[in-house]
Protein backbone atom coordinates (compact mmCIF):
# COMPACT_ATOMS: atom_id res chain seq x y z
CA UNK A 1 0.00 0.00 0.00
CA UNK A 2 3.05 2.22 -0.65
CA UNK A 3 2.03 5.74 -1.44
CA UNK A 4 6.39 6.33 -2.00
CA UNK A 5 6.70 9.44 0.64
CA UNK A 6 9.61 10.97 1.23
CA UNK A 7 11.02 14.31 3.52
CA UNK A 8 10.06 16.00 0.18
CA UNK A 9 6.94 15.03 -0.85
CA UNK A 10 5.66 17.44 1.97
CA UNK A 11 8.19 20.12 1.72
CA UNK A 12 8.45 22.99 -1.14
CA UNK A 13 6.55 26.33 -1.98
CA UNK A 14 3.25 27.32 -3.05
CA UNK A 15 2.80 29.78 -5.96
CA UNK A 16 1.15 32.71 -6.82
CA UNK A 17 -1.29 33.41 -8.73
CA UNK A 18 -5.30 33.15 -10.51
CA UNK A 19 -5.90 29.63 -12.01
CA UNK A 20 -8.33 30.69 -15.40
CA UNK A 21 -9.23 27.43 -15.77
CA UNK A 22 -13.16 26.26 -14.66
CA UNK A 23 -14.17 23.60 -11.75
CA UNK A 24 -16.76 20.86 -13.04
CA UNK A 25 -17.24 16.86 -12.67
CA UNK A 26 -16.04 15.55 -15.45
CA UNK A 27 -16.61 11.48 -15.90
CA UNK A 28 -17.83 10.93 -11.97
CA UNK A 29 -14.97 13.01 -10.95
CA UNK A 30 -14.57 16.71 -9.60
CA UNK A 31 -12.09 17.98 -11.99
CA UNK A 32 -9.80 21.26 -13.05
CA UNK A 33 -10.33 21.92 -16.71
CA UNK A 34 -7.99 24.39 -17.88
CA UNK A 35 -9.07 25.30 -21.75
CA UNK A 36 -6.40 26.31 -24.86
CA UNK A 37 -6.62 30.12 -26.03
CA UNK A 38 -9.37 29.97 -28.79
CA UNK A 39 -6.56 30.96 -31.40
CA UNK A 40 -5.00 27.92 -30.71
CA UNK A 41 -7.00 26.22 -33.45
CA UNK A 42 -7.76 22.29 -33.39
CA UNK A 43 -5.87 20.46 -30.09
CA UNK A 44 -3.87 17.72 -31.10
CA UNK A 45 -4.28 15.71 -27.58
CA UNK A 46 -6.25 15.98 -24.19
CA UNK A 47 -4.15 15.85 -21.36
CA UNK A 48 -4.37 14.82 -18.21
CA UNK A 49 -2.40 15.93 -15.04
CA UNK A 50 -1.70 13.08 -12.11
CA UNK A 51 -1.27 15.28 -9.20
CA UNK A 52 1.44 15.52 -6.47
CA UNK A 53 0.73 14.32 -2.62
CA UNK A 54 -1.18 18.08 -2.98
CA UNK A 55 -3.98 17.07 -5.30
CA UNK A 56 -6.34 18.69 -7.59
CA UNK A 57 -7.17 21.55 -5.34
CA UNK A 58 -3.55 23.45 -4.86
CA UNK A 59 -2.84 26.66 -6.75
CA UNK A 60 0.13 24.85 -8.24
CA UNK A 61 -0.85 22.50 -10.35
CA UNK A 62 -4.26 24.57 -11.23
CA UNK A 63 -1.41 27.32 -12.42
CA UNK A 64 0.57 24.11 -14.63
CA UNK A 65 -2.72 23.03 -16.36
CA UNK A 66 -3.52 26.73 -17.68
CA UNK A 67 0.36 27.02 -18.75
CA UNK A 68 0.04 23.57 -20.05
CA UNK A 69 -3.64 24.59 -21.96
CA UNK A 70 -1.87 28.00 -23.27
CA UNK A 71 1.57 26.23 -24.70
CA UNK A 72 0.17 22.93 -26.18
CA UNK A 73 -3.39 24.23 -27.58
CA UNK A 74 -4.51 21.32 -25.58
CA UNK A 75 -7.47 20.67 -23.19
CA UNK A 76 -5.91 19.72 -19.90
CA UNK A 77 -7.83 17.85 -17.07
CA UNK A 78 -6.47 17.77 -13.19
CA UNK A 79 -9.18 15.46 -11.25
CA UNK A 80 -9.37 14.33 -7.89
CA UNK A 81 -7.98 10.89 -7.67
CA UNK A 82 -7.16 11.63 -4.01
CA UNK A 83 -11.28 10.98 -3.44
CA UNK A 84 -10.86 14.20 -1.27
CA UNK A 85 -7.57 12.88 0.87
CA UNK A 86 -5.08 15.11 -0.75
CA UNK A 87 -2.52 16.60 1.78
CA UNK A 88 -3.40 20.28 2.78
CA UNK A 89 -0.88 23.01 1.87
CA UNK A 90 0.03 24.07 5.60
CA UNK A 91 2.07 20.44 5.98
CA UNK A 92 4.37 22.64 3.56
CA UNK A 93 5.53 24.82 6.24
CA UNK A 94 6.38 22.34 9.00
CA UNK A 95 10.06 22.25 9.97
CA UNK A 96 10.19 18.18 8.54
CA UNK A 97 14.19 19.02 9.41
CA UNK A 98 13.50 19.75 12.95
CA UNK A 99 11.06 16.98 13.23
CA UNK A 100 13.17 14.09 11.34
CA UNK A 101 16.56 14.77 12.40
CA UNK A 102 17.34 17.75 15.37
CA UNK A 103 17.16 15.74 18.69
CA UNK A 104 19.65 18.19 20.47
CA UNK A 105 17.79 21.55 20.29
CA UNK A 106 15.04 21.83 23.18
CA UNK A 107 12.98 23.92 21.23
CA UNK A 108 12.70 21.07 19.11
CA UNK A 109 12.17 18.58 21.17
CA UNK A 110 9.79 20.76 22.68
CA UNK A 111 8.22 21.14 19.20
CA UNK A 112 8.63 17.77 18.00
CA UNK A 113 5.62 16.02 19.30
CA UNK A 114 3.08 18.52 17.84
CA UNK A 115 4.05 18.53 14.53
CA UNK A 116 4.55 14.72 14.64
CA UNK A 117 1.26 14.75 15.67
CA UNK A 118 -0.41 16.75 12.79
CA UNK A 119 1.77 15.09 10.27
CA UNK A 120 0.12 12.07 11.04
CA UNK A 121 -2.76 13.31 11.12
CA UNK A 122 -2.64 13.93 7.38
CA UNK A 123 -0.43 11.20 6.31
CA UNK A 124 -2.36 8.42 7.53
CA UNK A 125 -5.32 8.97 6.27
CA UNK A 126 -4.05 9.92 2.69
CA UNK A 127 -1.45 6.70 2.78
CA UNK A 128 -4.83 5.04 3.66
CA UNK A 129 -7.50 6.23 0.43
CA UNK A 130 -4.05 7.01 -1.59
CA UNK A 131 -1.92 3.69 -1.88
CA UNK A 132 -1.10 1.84 -4.65
CA UNK A 133 -3.14 -0.27 -6.22
CA UNK A 134 -6.02 1.27 -4.79
CA UNK A 135 -5.97 4.65 -6.21
CA UNK A 136 -4.99 3.31 -9.64
CA UNK A 137 -8.46 2.06 -9.88
CA UNK A 138 -9.61 5.76 -9.86
CA UNK A 139 -6.92 6.55 -12.10
CA UNK A 140 -8.12 4.04 -14.62
CA UNK A 141 -11.55 4.69 -14.32
CA UNK A 142 -11.05 7.96 -15.37
CA UNK A 143 -9.27 7.43 -18.04
CA UNK A 144 -11.27 4.09 -19.11
CA UNK A 145 -14.44 6.56 -19.80
CA UNK A 146 -12.22 9.48 -21.29
CA UNK A 147 -11.30 6.82 -23.67
CA UNK A 148 -14.82 6.48 -24.77
CA UNK A 149 -15.31 9.71 -25.25
CA UNK A 150 -15.38 11.37 -29.33
CA UNK A 151 -12.12 13.68 -27.61
CA UNK A 152 -10.20 10.60 -26.71
CA UNK A 153 -10.70 8.77 -29.60
CA UNK A 154 -10.54 11.30 -32.21
CA UNK A 155 -7.24 12.77 -30.41
CA UNK A 156 -4.46 12.29 -28.64
CA UNK A 157 -4.38 11.08 -25.07
CA UNK A 158 -1.50 11.79 -22.67
CA UNK A 159 -0.85 11.96 -19.16
CA UNK A 160 1.65 14.15 -16.92
CA UNK A 161 2.13 12.64 -13.53
CA UNK A 162 4.34 14.63 -10.33
CA UNK A 163 5.44 12.66 -7.23
CA UNK A 164 2.72 10.66 -6.47
CA UNK A 165 0.93 11.16 -10.18
CA UNK A 166 3.98 9.94 -11.51
CA UNK A 167 4.23 5.93 -10.67
CA UNK A 168 0.45 6.18 -11.90
CA UNK A 169 2.05 7.62 -15.48
CA UNK A 170 4.18 4.14 -15.53
CA UNK A 171 1.20 2.04 -14.46
CA UNK A 172 -1.00 3.71 -17.13
CA UNK A 173 1.17 3.04 -20.17
CA UNK A 174 2.09 -0.66 -19.01
CA UNK A 175 0.40 -3.33 -20.54
CA UNK A 176 -1.69 -4.74 -17.78
CA UNK A 177 -3.79 -0.94 -18.75
CA UNK A 178 -5.01 -2.74 -21.49
CA UNK A 179 -7.99 -4.41 -21.55
CA UNK A 180 -8.77 -7.19 -24.04
CA UNK A 181 -8.59 -5.69 -27.47
CA UNK A 182 -9.28 -2.45 -26.45
CA UNK A 183 -6.82 0.52 -27.63
CA UNK A 184 -4.07 1.61 -24.43
CA UNK A 185 -5.56 3.85 -22.26
CA UNK A 186 -3.19 6.20 -23.38
CA UNK A 187 -1.18 7.22 -26.15
CA UNK A 188 2.21 8.92 -24.49
CA UNK A 189 3.28 10.29 -20.51
CA UNK A 190 5.26 12.33 -19.35
CA UNK A 191 6.98 12.13 -15.50
CA UNK A 192 8.59 14.62 -13.50
CA UNK A 193 10.41 13.20 -10.57
CA UNK A 194 8.15 9.91 -10.13
CA UNK A 195 7.70 7.92 -6.94
CA UNK A 196 7.76 4.49 -5.88
CA UNK A 197 9.01 3.17 -9.19
CA UNK A 198 9.34 -0.83 -9.24
CA UNK A 199 12.43 -0.90 -11.49
CA UNK A 200 13.09 -3.17 -13.89
CA UNK A 201 9.41 -4.08 -13.76
CA UNK A 202 7.22 -0.92 -14.46
CA UNK A 203 9.77 -0.24 -17.13
CA UNK A 204 9.77 -3.89 -18.56
CA UNK A 205 5.93 -3.76 -19.19
CA UNK A 206 5.95 0.04 -19.54
CA UNK A 207 4.15 -0.02 -23.32
CA UNK A 208 3.62 3.79 -24.31
CA UNK A 209 6.41 6.32 -24.92
CA UNK A 210 7.38 8.16 -22.01
CA UNK A 211 9.53 11.62 -21.10
CA UNK A 212 10.78 11.77 -17.40
CA UNK A 213 12.10 14.97 -15.43
CA UNK A 214 14.31 13.98 -13.04
CA UNK A 215 16.18 15.82 -10.85
CA UNK A 216 19.93 15.46 -9.74
CA UNK A 217 19.16 16.32 -5.88
CA UNK A 218 16.26 13.97 -5.64
CA UNK A 219 16.04 12.77 -2.28
CA UNK A 220 13.53 9.65 -3.20
CA UNK A 221 15.62 8.99 -6.31
CA UNK A 222 19.38 8.73 -6.08
CA UNK A 223 21.20 9.65 -9.03
CA UNK A 224 22.62 5.81 -9.73
CA UNK A 225 19.13 4.89 -9.69
CA UNK A 226 17.89 7.25 -11.88
CA UNK A 227 20.95 6.44 -14.45
CA UNK A 228 19.63 2.58 -14.80
CA UNK A 229 16.25 4.28 -15.37
CA UNK A 230 17.19 6.55 -17.83
CA UNK A 231 19.74 3.47 -19.57
CA UNK A 232 16.77 1.12 -19.36
CA UNK A 233 14.09 3.71 -20.90
CA UNK A 234 16.24 4.72 -23.59
CA UNK A 235 16.54 1.25 -24.98
CA UNK A 236 12.91 0.97 -25.13
CA UNK A 237 11.28 -0.55 -28.50
CA UNK A 238 8.14 -0.84 -30.33
CA UNK A 239 5.53 1.59 -29.22
CA UNK A 240 7.38 2.87 -26.09
CA UNK A 241 10.86 3.60 -28.73
CA UNK A 242 12.00 7.20 -27.89
CA UNK A 243 11.57 7.19 -24.38
CA UNK A 244 13.89 8.95 -22.31
CA UNK A 245 14.91 10.81 -18.98
CA UNK A 246 15.94 14.71 -18.45
CA UNK A 247 18.42 15.15 -15.56
CA UNK A 248 18.02 18.86 -14.10
CA UNK A 249 20.97 19.47 -12.08
CA UNK A 250 20.43 20.90 -8.86
CA UNK A 251 16.84 19.77 -9.05
CA UNK A 252 15.07 18.02 -6.39
CA UNK A 253 11.98 15.43 -5.88
CA UNK A 254 8.93 18.05 -6.36
CA UNK A 255 10.88 21.09 -8.28
CA UNK A 256 8.91 20.34 -11.09
CA UNK A 257 5.49 21.36 -9.27
CA UNK A 258 6.75 23.00 -5.81
CA UNK A 259 9.94 24.72 -6.13
CA UNK A 260 10.76 27.37 -5.04
CA UNK A 261 10.40 29.97 -7.79
CA UNK A 262 12.78 32.63 -5.95
CA UNK A 263 15.51 30.00 -6.29
CA UNK A 264 16.98 30.79 -9.04
CA UNK A 265 18.36 27.28 -9.53
CA UNK A 266 15.40 25.71 -8.75
CA UNK A 267 13.03 27.73 -10.98
CA UNK A 268 15.50 26.78 -14.07
CA UNK A 269 14.66 23.61 -13.28
CA UNK A 270 11.07 24.12 -12.99
CA UNK A 271 10.95 25.85 -16.46
CA UNK A 272 12.84 23.41 -18.07
CA UNK A 273 10.81 20.84 -16.97
CA UNK A 274 7.69 22.43 -18.22
CA UNK A 275 9.49 23.30 -21.52
CA UNK A 276 10.33 19.31 -21.86
CA UNK A 277 7.00 18.47 -21.72
CA UNK A 278 5.23 20.89 -24.01
CA UNK A 279 8.18 19.97 -26.78
CA UNK A 280 7.25 16.14 -25.89
CA UNK A 281 3.41 16.86 -26.82
CA UNK A 282 4.39 18.35 -29.97
CA UNK A 283 6.85 15.38 -31.02
CA UNK A 284 4.10 13.26 -30.22
CA UNK A 285 1.66 14.92 -32.11
CA UNK A 286 3.81 14.85 -35.06
CA UNK A 287 4.72 11.23 -34.54
CA UNK A 288 0.98 9.46 -33.58
CA UNK A 289 -1.75 8.99 -34.98
CA UNK A 290 -5.22 8.88 -32.54
CA UNK A 291 -7.31 5.81 -32.77
CA UNK A 292 -9.77 7.19 -35.31
CA UNK A 293 -7.59 8.67 -37.61
CA UNK A 294 -8.23 7.31 -41.30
Amino acid sequence: MSTGMCKDCIQGSIHEGEAKGEVTTVHGFDTYVAHPPSTAGESPAVIVLLPDGLGWTGPNLRLTADRYAARTGCKVYLPDFMAGRSMPQWLLDFPIEEIAYNWTSPRALFWKPYYIFWSMWVVIPFRLKNGYPESHKRVVKFLTELRKTEEGRKKLVGVAGFCWGGKHAFLLGAKKSQEGDKPYLIDFAFSGHPSSLEVPKEIDELECPMSVAMGTDDFMNSVEFSKDLKDRLEKKEGRAQGSHLVFWEGGNHGFACRADLKNERLKECADGAEDQFVSWVHKMAETIKPIDSD
